[in-house]
């Protein structure tokens, strides 16, 4: 590209800075602060994985998401009327 000078304009290579970029960690905090207020929160477990390929299984073969099968075993099974 050419200036109105005739010289040429050295440009930057890549998308240009937007000025409002924020970090992972940040990016993360804000989609956990949107969940919380859609009243969602986040569930971290450790299994064995025999409970894992089982619930793979039971997923696939059902066609659900991890999170339907947990959510409808724990309101089945914990959160159930006594």
């Amino acid at each position: 590209m050419d200036d109105e000078n005739g010289e040429g304009v050295q440009r930057s290579r890549g998308r240009p800075a937007s000025g409002v970029a924020m970090t992972t960690a940040q990016r993360q905090k804000a989609r956990r602060d949107r969940l919380r207020a859609a009243g969602v929160g986040s569930l971290t477990v450790q299994l064995p994985l025999d409970v894992i390929n089982a619930l793979n299984e039971f997923m696939r073969f059902k066609n659900l998401t991890q999170d339907q099968v947990i959510e409808r075993l724990l309101r089945q099974q914990l959160l159930r009327k006594r």
